[in-house]
């Protein structure tokens, strides 16, 4: 209940309480000093009294008659004040009583001494007095007088003092209720202050005192915490919509301004264009000269694109090298016109770094609609076909949407395969499995094993994709390196944990795509690997296919160096279907040659295939590298492989891929 109180009336509850406490006091102090001067009174009174009847008590005791006793009774009478008296003889014999005889009782036990004075549990006065002549006592007597019954100056106020207290005590609490409220008004004020703030807008109100107290302190400290809050959430509101590398809108800022277009408006149907902006081979530039220089190139490219273009456009930067821009209430002509100028300013723009020269060029997708046409994320959806069809078409390119055109219905079938891509390599709901397919020693029985590891997908229900459907979607959105990466990363930490298998593997394959090589994350990836697994290196190798093989290699020297520094090894793949395969054979650093499987599969009916074969496994032997033949799918094909002297055979025949944790 007292929590509930205000300040204000908690404060004028406890001075009203201090007043009551205060007027108790006072009447109780009063009627204490009341009380001690009626009894200094009784004490004179009962003096006096025993000198005026001294002659007349001495006359009781020496010649007791009932005049005497009448005459002491009437005098006594005389005084309101005296409740009793007794006369002792010198034996302590009581001769003579008057009044209210139950006050004896208070004698008993007690040893009566002369002039002795003590005041009964019901504040009555005895008052031992000797009755003498000649400084001779001959006896003595007690008297009881009630102090109640002599007034005082003090008492005569007392009543005076109850009329006046509630009078007080209203004048009190008119004065608390004043003083409450002007002590309580700085926090009256506070309180104000804070409960009309508006945080959602982040308005704030402001206070002021003259005062230069504690009440001033308070007050500059919420004034400074305001402030402070104030430019914080200024603060994260900028930053919640803009992106801190190019102070361009972000993701969310831009879909809030989707949101807002997509609406209905009244008595009027605009037409509004979404482009999606993606740098051309903004990978390649991180790759070669850093990420540093990428994101200076981002900065100057979002400067670039915010130059002068008009109030209508809106500009954001949604992740990496992705750009969107939102024109509002655009014609078609108007936003194709935007969109090529776009293209010709990129494509004349130059990128100096360490002294060399970049140039950048841009592909652009745009999507044409009217509010309600489309959901946020269908609008998101349908710009990003419309830009990876322009992505597919080449370098430099503008795509309309259409939704009648088979690229786009095509565009739409990757995106949804790499969303399930996306998934798959981070842990779900689509996901990856790593399967394994035997190498077979054609010359000679070994009980060693060898396999190609292998990677399989399945969507997010549960249904298999063939790898062509997924790995070429993975191709076109440069996802490889990851895929790369995942398969090399998940199948060492997966067959470490099997000693016993490592003990029986002479060689486990893994497929590189064309420039994962090259990839520094690819590289540091697997410099990682070595550091934190324990794997026999040397059984580990690297397929490089020959269409990527020659560049690729020739600038991954020094990280090829490191490899086979470290035992690994690399594999031609697909031997034969290059242009320049023998010089490959001459020049390059393989240990094994993979001989494709095109040439094995008809090498029985074709002698041009026989022979390519033959010339292929005649050169590598020269070179010390092992052959291994693909798509063996017959027994006659192995015993014409065995003829050759080709090392290994890979294929249906001699073993159908299956689940790594089988071989495991």
């Amino acid at each position: 209940m007292w929590q509930k109180l205000s300040i204000r009336n908690q404060l004028i509850t406890l001075i009203a309480v201090l007043l009551i406490i205060i007027e108790i006091g006072t009447l109780a102090l009063v009627n204490w000093f009341d009380q001690q001067e009626r009894r200094t009174i009784a004490v004179e009174q009962a003096i006096t009294l025993g000198r005026s009847l001294n002659n007349d008590l001495l006359k009781a005791l020496i010649s007791p008659e009932a005049d005497i006793y009448s005459d002491i009774a009437f005098r006594i009478s005389g005084f309101k004040s005296v409740d009793a008296l007794v006369l002792f003889d010198e034996n302590n014999k009581a001769v003579l009583s008057h009044g209210d005889l139950d006050y004896t009782n208070e004698l008993l036990g007690k040893k009566l001494l002369l002039g002795q004075s003590w005041f009964s549990s019901k504040d009555r006065l005895f008052l031992q007095i000797p009755v003498q002549a000649d400084n001779y006592a001959f006896g003595q007597a007690l008297i009881v007088i009630n102090p109640e019954q002599f007034k005082t100056r003090l008492h005569e106020h007392l009543f005076t003092l109850l009329m006046i207290f509630p009078a007080l005590l209203l004048i009190g609490l008119l004065i608390a209720w004043k003083i409450s409220r002007i002590f309580t008004r700085p926090f009256r004020i506070l309180a104000s202050a804070m409960k009309n703030n508006n945080v959602q807008k982040n308005e704030y109100q402001s206070i002021s005192t003259i005062a230069k107290n504690e009440v001033r302190s308070l007050f500059d400290g919420y004034n400074e915490m305001i402030s402070q809050v104030k430019k914080t959430t200024e603060l994260l509101h900028y930053r919640s919509r803009h992106d801190s590398l190019t102070g361009l809108y972000n993701r969310y800022a831009i879909e809030q301004e989707l949101l807002e277009v997509l609406k209905i408006e009244e008595n009027s149907c605009p037409q509004h264009a979404l482009l999606s902006l993606d740098l051309d081979q903004f990978k390649l530039i991180n790759d070669s000269v850093g990420h540093t220089a990428g994101d200076e190139l981002l900065k100057m490219i979002a400067h670039h694109l915010s130059h002068d273009i008009p109030e209508n456009i809106v500009l954001a930067r949604v992740g990496g090298d992705d750009f969107f821009l939102l024109i509002k209430n655009a014609s078609r002509e108007t936003a194709l016109q935007f969109a090529q100028q776009q293209l010709e300013r990129l494509k004349d723009f130059r990128f100096f770094w360490d002294g060399n020269a970049i140039t950048v060029s841009a592909s652009i997708g745009m999507v044409l609609f009217s509010p309600c046409e489309y959901t946020l994320e269908e609008l998101i959806k349908t710009v990003d076909i419309a830009f990876y069809t322009a992505k597919a078409a080449g370098r430099n390119k503008l795509h309309v949407y259409n939704e009648q055109s088979k690229e786009n219905n095509q565009t739409s079938n990757d995106i949804t395969v790499a969303g399930y891509i996306k998934e798959a390599l981070q842990d779900g709901p689509s996901r990856f499995e790593l399967f394994a397919q035997a190498i077979v020693p054609l010359q000679y029985e070994d009980d060693k094993i060898s396999y190609e590891v292998l990677i399989r997908m399945w969507d997010s229900n549960e249904q298999f994709m063939p790898p062509d459907t997924f790995l070429s979607t993975a191709e076109r959105y440069n996802m490889m390196v990851d895929i790369d990466i995942f398969v090399l990363w998940t199948y060492l930490e997966t067959v470490c944990q099997y000693p016993e298998h490592i003990k029986k593997l002479h060689s486990a394959h893994i497929n590189l795509a064309g420039g994962t090589l090259n990839t520094p994350d690819f590289q540091e990836k697997l410099k990682e690997a070595i550091e934190t697994f324990d794997f026999p290196w040397e059984q580990l190798e690297l397929e490089i296919t020959e269409t990527s093989a020659v560049g690729n290699l020739a600038q991954a020297s020094e990280f090829i160096n490191f490899c086979r520094s470290k035992g690994i090894g690399f594999a031609l793949d697909d031997f034969g279907t290059g242009m320049a395969s023998f010089e490959y054979l001459k020049n390059l650093p393989f240990n094994v040659v993979k001989i494709d499987g095109s040439f094995v599969r008809d090498m029985l009916t074709d002698p041009i295939d026989h022979a390519m074969i033959r010339y292929t496994h005649d050169i590598s032997k020269l070179r010390n590298q092992e052959t291994i033949a693909e798509y063996v799918e017959t027994e006659e094909e192995v015993n014409e492989l065995q003829r050759i002297g080709i090392t290994y055979g890979q294929g249906y025949f001699l073993g159908k891929p299956c689940s790594l944790k089988k071989w495991l």
